[in-house]
């Protein structure tokens, strides 16, 4: 049976901080590639996977690194290819038969229950089974085991960091365009919340041929920011009404809104300078047990339609090749909202994302 070496951040319980802790990886699943890691995102998945994943546990869901091993049954990938880390999926229900794996039924067990879809555990401390696979990949490591049918052949001529803030919230606001509003030529999208979701969906907008694209936040540097990836508007939440700020501007109002915030007063305010016929979609996860007191006749008179976004909507595969594409035509400057921090200072990457001081973290291994 081969065991790996690697070095985890490991989280003993929710509370806790991450330390760098040594455990061993393997061995091998049927489909399944051992791959060191280069980088890996921070994303605030992981801040809430802190409550819903079992503990002690190595976190990580956006990683970026090198094939070493194959396991048994492995097609598509080679040692030595550079390799980014997307979403699981099962590959065998309905979902994932369609070939549309973000509606995999078994996405988010496989995501959180911290273990393989058989129940066992690719990462070990001390020779006993720590909860991993998280996404199946757990990529706050050195080395991670992950399902090949998650990876994505990565150009090598993308920058490390670029690579390793894309999986995840970047693919989610750029699907959430591009797959689900279908923005297109002349469009107009409002996006509420301009973190690394928000600032993504505004980009692709901008290269979709959107001609108003409003950004809503209270933060003013992330407004300014905003402005500058493609904003054409941008409209402060602080100290007065949105919708009427926007309808000041726009009075035809907007054809599609995107909120990133999840919350409950952004829903209602979206529908007041939605256009009629339009589309109000969400990428937020709202809690198992959380109810919106959101009023939903407005939206029936404007016959909008409600959109939820997981996983953007997309194929990692098709989706993450166009946001290649764009970043190499130089297109989509993702690099201005990316921070890079060493491995061992992962509890100030994080402390710097929940403040807002930056938009995307990315920690490089050593």
């Amino acid at each position: 049976m081969k065991m790996w070496p690697a070095v985890a951040a490991v989280l003993e319980s929710p509370e806790a901080t991450f330390t760098l802790q040594p455990v061993e990886l393997g061995p091998l699943a049927s489909g399944e590639v051992l791959v060191r890691v280069l980088a890996s995102g921070v994303c605030g998945t992981d801040m809430e996977a802190r409550e819903l994943t079992p503990t002690p546990s190595v976190l990580g869901h956006e990683g970026v690194g090198i094939v070493e091993e194959l396991g048994p049954d492995v097609t598509g990938v080679v040692p030595g290819d550079l390799v980014v880390m997307s979403y699981p999926s099962c590959g065998d229900c309905a979902g994932c038969l369609r070939d549309t794996r973000w509606l995999c039924e078994n996405n988010w067990s496989l995501s959180f229950d911290g273990k393989r879809g058989d129940g066992s555990h690719p990462v070990h401390r001390d020779g006993t089974p720590i909860a991993s696979a998280y996404f199946q990949q757990s990529s706050f490591s050195t080395r991670a085991v992950v399902p090949a049918r998650s990876l994505v052949l990565a150009p090598p001529d993308i920058p490390l960091p670029v690579l390793a803030a894309l999986p995840c919230g970047v693919l989610t606001g750029v699907g959430a365009v591009l797959n689900v509003l279908k923005i297109s030529s002349g469009d107009s999208l409002a996006v509420i919340g301009t973190g690394a979701v928000g600032l993504a969906a505004i980009m692709a907008a901008k290269i979709l041929g959107a001609t108003t694209i409003v950004a809503i936040d209270v933060h003013p540097g992330r407004l300014e920011l905003s402005r500058q990836l493609g904003a054409t508007h941008s409209i402060s939440a602080l100290g007065q009404s949105v919708p009427e700020a926007i309808l000041q501007q726009i009075p035809e109002g907007i054809r599609a809104v995107l909120d990133t915030t999840g919350r409950q007063s952004s829903w209602s305010d979206a529908v007041t300078y939605l256009q009629r016929g339009g589309d109000f979609a969400f990428v937020t996860t709202p809690e198992p047990v959380e109810t919106y007191g959101f009023p939903p006749f407005p939206l029936f008179l404007k016959c909008g339609s409600l959109h939820t976004v997981l996983l953007g909507g997309a194929n990692a595969q098709d989706t993450l090749s166009t946001i290649f594409a764009w970043y190499r035509q130089g297109e989509f400057p993702v690099d201005d909202i990316v921070r890079t921090y060493a491995f061992e200072d992962i509890e100030l990457a994080f402390e710097h994302s929940i403040a807002g001081e930056t938009i995307k973290p990315v920690l490089l291994m050593p």
